[in-house]
C-alpha cells in the first residue's frame, strides 16, 4: 500500500528534496515506485515533478535528490515490494546544503494511502 509525506509546508525555505531509501536485506531486491508534488499556493493543485520506478539491491543504500526550490509545500508518495528490511526517509536542504528539520520525515511517520493521487 502506498504511502504519504503528507503536504510539508516549506514556504520557499528548502531547495532540495532528498529521498534516502536504505535496503538491509541480503538477500531482496526492493523495487520502489515514487511520486513527488510541489504546491505553488493556495487553492492551487499540486504538480507533480517526479514519477520513477527504480530497484534497490541488497544492502544498499540510495538517495534521490529533487528541485522544490520556491515552492510553498511538496509531497512524496511511495510504494515498495518489501517492508521488511527497507526503511525510507524524507529530509530538505536550504540552498547552502543545510539541513532544515522541521522538514524532515521518518519513514515511521508517513501515512497510508490507498493510491497514488493520479498524475495527468
Amino acid at each position: 500500500m502506498p504511502r504519504t509525506s503528507g503536504p510539508i509546508l516549506n514556504n520557499g525555505l528548502a531547495a532540495t528534496l532528498n529521498f534516502d531509501i536504505s535496503n538491509d536485506s541480503s538477500i531482496q531486491t526492493v523495487v520502489l515506485e515514487l511520486e513527488v508534488f510541489i504546491i505553488t499556493g493556495s487553492g492551487v493543485a499540486k504538480t507533480p515533478i517526479a514519477h520513477e520506478l527504480f530497484s534497490i539491491p541488497p544492502l544498499a543504500n540510495i538517495v534521490r535528490n529533487y528541485n522544490i526550490a520556491g515552492s510553498q509545500a511538496y509531497e512524496l508518495q511511495a510504494d515498495a515490494t518489501s517492508s521488511s528490511d527497507f526503511t525510507a526517509n524524507i529530509f530538505s536542504t536550504d540552498i547552502k546544503g543545510n539541513l532544515i528539520a522541521a522538514q524532515r520525515v521518518l519513514g515511521a511517520e508517513t501515512s497510508k494511502i490507498t493510491a497514488f493521487t493520479p498524475v495527468p
